[in-house]
């Protein structure tokens, strides 16, 4: 073959490659260009101040959309948590909900049950990159309605009970031990609670702010059956809480403490959620409450039918079930929720912690709250995770929250009185049966 015919064969090559390749491109579809919409609130869902609520978010949407050039995210700023809810309401009348949007724990059961929030079931089965076992299944089981999942947890707040450490030291008493029970707890607060000055006025407590309910998720009790039909109120392990509640709080007589003598290092004990702890103990926040005293935190007290759970709060993040763009709105709800550069972030700009197993249970976690928190306070991630491991499932029926509120009203008012327990108990059970009927 001469070097002319060579030269031509290569040429005709040359050209049908470049005839495919533009071809190609020609027949080669653009990437669409997505849009998704978030729906959030400003601050936080645990009302302790938040000056970086949307740093999170900002710097996740940033990576989400260098990830996915074709993506665009938006959300409206400046919508406040109380009117959030109406917000987002009046979003799904319109026909304008987020694709993605932040789910407060009162509207879970509402949104879940009347086909607001996409059904994840689906989704979470063809993504083989996604395991329901890295959360914490107590905080995961909070999206979770009748066996289905329709939002993942993306913030945990555990209760903790805080020990002022320098008054027990004063009294002479050692720390509680991880095991300790109520009757441990009875005790301590007994030798605690005394006049100081002489006045004949109890000024130092035992307590602050324990409630009945703290006394019931350690004491093994279930107010509701699962199916959230009939009411346990008056079981046993439900009235042994009520009874301790009533009788750890009568130690103080009619001198009952407030938050200034909790401040002030007057009280021994108060549960508290995370959340209000990492708020208000370090700079910058400069009414810094806990600087004349050393503070610990332990796990909530065990009674006689149970063991150490506590309440767990959880803010939750679902898909529009409308969503023209469930796809990618699912990559960017696990962005939020599932990602672990996203949830280390929790520790140092949020308030609560997060429910990923690795993240929370970590040494990178403990070492920024070490940073966080100062020298003397101490937050060790075994007891976050033993905490958050063993954190009570609250049942799932939509007027849950309602009658809670009833409940409570009710119990405080019961324990004001010195006769009548059981008949006052029992008409008060009779009344929530009524109402989970209608």
């Amino acid at each position: 073959m001469s070097k002319t015919a060579v030269w031509w064969r290569r040429l005709v090559v040359c050209g049908l490659i470049f005839s495919i390749l533009t071809c190609s491109l020609v027949l080669k579809p653009k990437e669409q260009k997505v849009v998704l919409t978030f729906g959030m609130f400003a601050g936080n869902q645990w009302d302790v101040p938040d000056d970086d609520c949307y740093r999170i978010i900002d710097e996740t949407i940033e990576e989400f959309e260098k990830k996915y050039p074709n993506v665009t995210i938006r959300y409206d700023s400046g919508i406040l948590k109380d009117d959030y809810s109406e917000w987002l309401s009046q979003k799904a009348i319109d026909g304008e909900l987020p694709d993605v949007f932040m789910v407060l724990s009162e509207d879970f059961n509402t949104f879940s049950s009347v086909g607001v929030l996409k059904n994840l079931d689906s989704l979470i089965a063809k993504d083989p990159s996604f395991h329901e076992e890295d959360y914490y299944q107590g905080s995961y089981r909070e999206g979770e309605c009748e066996g289905s999942q329709y939002a993942l947890p993306y913030e945990s707040v555990p209760t903790l009970m805080f020990v002022n450490k320098t008054l027990l030291e004063k009294e002479n008493i050692a720390m509680p031990k991880e095991d300790w029970t109520w009757e441990d707890f009875y005790e301590i607060c007994k030798k605690v609670t005394k006049d100081t000055d002489g006045d004949g006025k109890v000024d130092q407590y035992g307590v602050y702010g324990y409630k009945w309910k703290n006394a019931l998720y350690s004491n093994g009790a279930s107010l509701f059956n699962k199916a959230g039909t009939k009411c346990n109120l008056t079981g046993e392990e439900v009235e042994e809480s009520i009874l301790f509640t009533k009788k750890i709080n009568e130690l103080s007589g009619f001198s009952n403490p407030t938050s200034n003598d909790f401040d002030t290092g007057k009280v021994a004990f108060q549960p508290m959620k995370f959340s209000e702890f990492r708020t208000y103990k370090p700079y910058p926040w400069k009414i810094n409450k806990y600087f004349e005293f050393e503070w610990d935190c332990i796990k909530l007290p065990t009674g006689p039918s149970g063991e150490s759970k506590s309440d767990v709060d959880n803010l939750l993040i679902g898909i529009n079930n409308r969503s023209k763009n469930s796809q990618m709105a699912w990559k960017f709800l696990k962005e939020l929720t599932y990602n672990r550069d996203t949830q280390e972030k929790l520790f140092r700009y949020s308030q609560g912690i997060s429910p990923l197993k690795d993240v929370t249970n970590s040494k990178k976690a403990e070492k920024i709250l070490d940073e966080y928190m100062g020298e003397d306070t101490i937050v060790k991630v075994e007891l976050l995770n033993e905490v958050m491991e063993q954190a009570e499932e609250k049942p799932k029926f939509r007027e849950y929250d309602t009658i809670m509120e009833y409940i409570d009203n009710e119990i405080l008012k019961l324990m004001m009185l010195e006769e009548g327990f059981d008949e006052n108990i029992q008409k008060i059970k009779n009344d929530i049966d009524d109402m989970l009927k209608k």
